[in-house]
């Protein structure tokens, strides 16, 4: 890896540290990451570093190859390498995710965007779990008891983005996932950005945190409570809040690796008061606003 390094991007890296899908070392007391990024947009990612880093936000850098190329191929995987300037094992505050987002905030506004059409996305990932389910469930009897919940949330929030959804709404940039523990090598890691709704962000924090600490109502209702918010994007979270990605995230990690299901055990038991919080943060948008009639969250 050393000589890789070396050859690509004339650097002499000092203590090389590989984990599963990276390699970081220092050179001059400056942090890089080799890191894999798959399949994801690079020229986009690029373009997205470069808006923020005019802006004064400094995401991670992405440091081009002697070649100017944005990526090397490795060992059959692709990697890129990033300059960062954070201390990478700092976990973030929901504070700290706010400004971060209120930075975004003063970027031009994306167009609508096919990230943006969740109702669609979300109802082609339920469709193709269906699919998996109907071939290949019966080797998952934890994930066969469960999924149908699981399911009808997502299915609701579907029903509701496609009722609300605002097709002139603009974007901002967002990240693919943030959780209670992300660090801020995650927060400024240009490739967990993607165009997407302010809420988005919030929403995934709040969710792993649920499965983290349980009762988080308290911190739901001081977030909605922010007059920055409209009622636009607190309806946009409640649906968010309603697609129950930290099951199928699990759920997609099992069927992909053919794992086995138990790790959902936990999953499940964390979460089994889960419409409880749902129908709280329903009961407060209703001093906002019209909320839609939901039979099952009434009769809680």
């Amino acid at each position: 890896m050393r000589n890789l390094i070396n050859y690509y991007y004339q650097l002499e890296p000092i203590d090389i540290h590989q984990s599963n899908s990276y390699y970081t070392f220092t050179v001059k007391n400056e942090k890089y990451r080799l890191q894999e990024v798959s399949n994801l947009p690079i020229d986009q990612i690029y373009h997205f570093m470069m808006e923020l880093w005019e802006r004064g936000i400094y995401t991670h850098q992405i440091i081009s190859t002697v070649s100017n190329a944005y990526f090397v191929n490795f060992d059959q995987k692709r990697y890129v390498l990033l300059k960062y300037y954070v201390d990478e094992k700092e976990e973030i505050s929901f504070s700290i995710l706010e400004e971060f987002q209120r930075q975004l905030l003063y970027l031009p506004s994306f167009s609508s965007s096919k990230s943006r059409k969740w109702g669609d996305l979300w109802s082609e990932k339920i469709d193709y779990f269906e699919y998996q389910m109907s071939q290949f469930g019966v080797k998952y009897p934890i994930i066969r008891e469960s999924f149908a919940y699981y399911v009808g949330l997502a299915e609701v929030g579907i029903s509701l983005f496609n009722a609300y959804f605002d097709a002139e709404e603009k974007t901002t940039l967002s990240h693919r996932r943030i959780k209670w523990n992300s660090t801020l090598y995650d927060l400024y890691d240009p490739f967990n950005l993607i165009e997407d709704s302010k809420v988005r962000d919030s929403a995934e924090y709040f969710k792993s945190l649920y499965m983290r600490k349980g009762d988080i109502l308290k911190e739901i209702v001081f977030y909605l409570r922010n007059p920055q918010l409209s009622n636009y994007d607190r309806i946009l979270f409640f649906i968010r809040m309603l697609f129950p990605s930290f099951y199928f995230d699990a759920y997609e990690e099992i069927m992909d690796n053919q794992k086995s299901d138990e790790p959902l055990k936990e999953i499940i038991e964390k979460s089994k008061n889960y419409d409880e919080l749902l129908k709280e943060i329903y009961k407060e948008l209703s001093n906002y606003m019209t909320v839609p009639y939901i039979s099952w969250l009434k009769k809680l």
